[in-house]
């Protein structure tokens, strides 16, 4: 009996002394979805030093990471010193510099940039070089998940392919998380639980006024088409320029991950057929009945022509294209499907909400995650915006106590609120935004982090003399816990408070490919990059959730403690 209260004395005993900010590392059943890119291992080269799969090089400094390389889609993660500068060199002759992001040749940037100085960054592009016809194309480019250029015309050069480089101008770079594929877009995979995911990376359209209201149109090779362009969804209203009497052929080219046969369900309002290397696979036209045809084709492993042509002659435009393998579900084949949010590019034109010195609350719906366009993401319901003069703002979700997105310089725009009928509802950032992974803040099991909040209820929000809220949440029967925001010169200082009786609750900092400890209390996150230090954690401690190929830091708050942490980006 005495040994067994000696060792729960001294059991107890290194709890209490342990430190706070000492972090333990877990394993977890966690995972990242594969984005389907290829990892990209750069041969050595001279001036970069390696460390633990980081390159680090200072100026002047230059690394290939592919040779000749022609259509891709290339992703990166970099750091930039104080004053520091580079440049990406896109098949051997065009640049996209850094931090600017401005390109060697006259372009339109969609959003603006903000690059800080050692904070990590994520640039996402695919591109298409030049042809004997065509300029080469810069088809998308995200920072940081913000779509900065689309569609856009590079300077003309020549149709021969060069390497991709990246060279250090000025101060110190550092690189990691290089991957690569060898098509301009998101190409087709198999998931993760190894179903067969169908996806066109890139489709080009051709699209044709068509006179007289013929009974079909077939003279797609005759005519010369009104306007030529790339999409990555058979999105009719993102090309049409008129409700009827026109058409368009889609064409592009798909790899298939695993043979066998596919069955593809069209749905339209008029005339459309798809072909597949040629040969028709499912149509609908004059000879057929109902808005709805299937059919099914052989396909092997490897690439593959597909043509959609389209003709609309009625003033009811709708088009769905659906595949289904073996016994899967039908999934989604490049459309716009009803039901889902699809993230799409914002207008030029903005409805934008004003900020000063007095913080600005607007309650709406949000498309989250940020998705790259033409690609799924989901519609948040209760989301809060909280608004300050010129930032930092964020984006905050009321369901379950999750900060969204965050950012600097102008606020929201809410014209998708109040054009079109208020459809889809959506506010968008009119800054580059920070997005987080949108999970529950709370949970009382700490290992495996939950997807959906079902112990979690928000009761209110106060404000203090300054309008700024503080949020306050029921966790089932253990009580409330808050959560306060304030904004400071780097980015936001945030309190997470546990005021439940008798149990310990986890709550999350950051979720991020990857998170590293710097000093103590002290980290720096990768994708999305940020730079978090523990400001106040009188007793609990820091957890590690190592998952496959993404990490989580949280936080054991015992009843009646708080934590305070800065974000800064």
């Amino acid at each position: 009996m005495l040994r067994c209260i000696i060792l729960l004395t001294l059991a107890l005993t290194a709890a209490c002394n342990r430190d706070p900010l000492e972090v333990q590392q877990v394993d977890t059943d966690e995972r990242y979805e594969s984005s389907g890119l290829d990892k990209l291992q750069p041969s050595a080269s001279e001036g970069w030093t390696d460390s633990g799969g980081t390159l680090t090089a200072s100026a002047p400094a230059s690394l290939e990471l592919l040779p000749n390389h022609e259509e891709l889609t290339f992703s990166f993660n970099f750091r930039l010193s104080d004053g520091g500068k580079g440049k990406l060199s896109l098949g051997g002759q065009h640049a996209l510099y850094l931090p600017s992001l401005e390109l060697d040749s006259a372009a339109v940037m969609r959003s603006p940039v903000d690059i800080r100085p050692n904070v990590w960054q994520n640039l996402e592009l695919a591109y298409l070089p030049a042809t004997e016809a065509t300029p080469a194309l810069l088809v998308a480019a995200y920072l940081n998940g913000n779509l900065v250029y689309y569609q856009q015309p590079l300077s003309k050069g020549s149709a021969t392919p060069g390497p991709l480089q990246l060279e250090v101008t000025d101060g110190e770079m550092s690189v990691t998380g290089l991957s690569s594929a060898g098509q301009a877009g998101k190409a087709s995979m198999l998931t993760s639980d190894g179903e067969v995911d169908l996806n066109l990376p890139l489709i080009h359209y051709a699209y044709y006024d068509v006179d007289g209201s013929p009974e079909t149109f077939d003279d797609y090779d005759e005519e010369e088409p009104v306007k030529e362009g790339y999409i990555s969804r058979f999105d009719l209203g993102a090309i049409r320029e008129q409700g009827r009497d026109y058409a368009i052929r889609f064409t592009g080219d798909l790899n298939v991950p695993k043979a066998g046969d596919y069955a593809f369900f069209l749905r339209s309002s008029t005339h459309s057929a798809l072909y597949i290397d040629g040969k028709e696979v499912v149509a609908l036209g004059p000879d057929t009945e109902g808005i709805e045809n299937e059919g099914t084709v052989n396909l092997s492993e490897g690439t593959h022509e597909v043509r959609l042509d389209h003709y609309q002659e009625t003033n009811w435009t709708h088009l769905l294209l659906k595949y289904a393998f073996g016994e899967q579900k039908r999934r989604s084949f490049n459309d716009m499907p009803e039901g889902q949010a699809i993230a799409t590019p914002r207008s030029a034109e903005t409805t934008p909400v004003e900020t000063d010195d007095r913080p600005y609350l607007l309650r709406s719906f949000l498309n989250f995650p940020m998705a790259r366009v033409y690609d799924y993401t989901q519609k948040r319901t209760h989301v809060i915006n909280v608004g300050e003069l010129d930032g930092p703002h964020y984006s905050y979700d009321l369901q379950n106590g999750a900060l969204l997105q965050i950012w600097r310089g102008p606020f929201v725009d809410v014209s998708e609120m109040w054009e079109d009928r208020g459809e889809p509802q959506v506010v968008r950032a009119l800054g580059p935004a920070i997005s987080f992974d949108g999970r529950p803040q709370w949970t009382t099991e700490g290992r495996n982090w939950p997807t959906e909040a079902t112990n979690l209820q928000h009761r209110r929000y106060e404000l203090d003399e300054n309008g700024r809220p503080t949020f306050y949440f029921d966790m089932d029967e253990a009580g409330e816990v808050s959560d306060r925001f304030i904004p400071t010169d780097r980015g936001l200082e945030r309190t997470l408070t546990n005021s439940a009786e008798g149990e310990t609750l986890t709550t999350n900092i950051a979720a991020a490919s990857e998170i590293r400890e710097t000093a103590p209390g002290v980290f720096e996150t990768v994708n999305p990059g940020l730079n978090i230090q523990v400001l106040e954690l009188a007793s609990g401690g820091l957890r590690l959730l190592q998952g496959e190929g993404t990490m989580r830091l949280v936080a054991e708050l015992p009843p009646g403690e708080h934590l305070t942490f800065s974000l800064d980006w």
